[in-house]
């Protein structure tokens, strides 16, 4: 069984690409139960993140080469020593390859949650932490150093400054929180980020912060 969740379509997106998958001249080649076959097989595709993060190097300012060994630097700091191999794309010469780590399935979920938008849970997944406006609920005990189990509501359904959220939600990782709840969501949302989001991610897919070439 999968352990990403169903992708959800607008009806107008969904319809456009079934209309490609499901033409006259591909049934009459294939049969429709062929056809429906391959369009649930793209939608499964869709649903599953790409298996490389891919780096394309500016190759005006620095060598392949320095970057490869700028990015092993960064990574080896960011998780404690941890060993993830940067390939080299085998025909773009200007293409680096950084391998996904996950999905980690032994992740252990808290108490205290925190439900994010979608966009943000990306995010999340992609290395950032969490800031005020992505936040759309936290349980009511939530205060500041508790660590903190990050959920992605993907349906858009919880409603902003919930104190608790049963609907359709997934799991992102454990983060620590720099703010109260009440600090949250009782003033205009602050630019700093209020969860801080540990190495306890289900799927991490690239490097936090920024490389700056000179």
């Amino acid at each position: 069984m999968s352990v990403f969740p169903k992708i959800s379509l607008r009806l107008e997106v969904a319809n456009y690409l079934k209309e490609g998958f499901m033409n006259e001249e591909i049934v009459s080649t294939l049969g429709k139960q062929v056809a429906e076959r391959k369009f649930e097989t793209l939608l499964n595709h869709l649903s599953h993140p790409p298996s490389f993060t891919t780096v394309r190097v500016n190759t005006h300012l620095a060598s392949v080469q320095h970057v490869k060994n700028m990015l092993s630097d960064e990574l080896q700091k960011q998780l404690n020593g941890l060993s993830v191999p940067i390939l080299q794309h085998p025909d773009l010469q200007d293409v680096l390859l950084i391998p996904v780590i996950g999905p980690r399935k032994n992740i252990k979920q808290q108490q205290c949650e925190a439900i994010v938008g979608a966009q943000c849970g990306n995010a999340v997944l992609r290395g950032a932490h969490v800031y005020v406006p992505g936040i759309v609920s936290a349980s009511k005990f939530m205060k500041a150093g508790d660590v903190v189990s990050v959920y992605s509501d993907i349906k858009g359904k919880c409603k902003k400054g919930a104190k608790e959220f049963d609907g359709t939600k997934v799991f992102l990782g454990n983060g620590i929180s720099e703010s109260s709840r009440k600090e949250i969501f009782s003033g205009l949302p602050d630019l700093k980020y209020v969860i801080k989001c540990l190495r306890e991610i289900s799927m991490l897919f690239v490097v936090q912060g920024k490389l700056k070439t000179m």
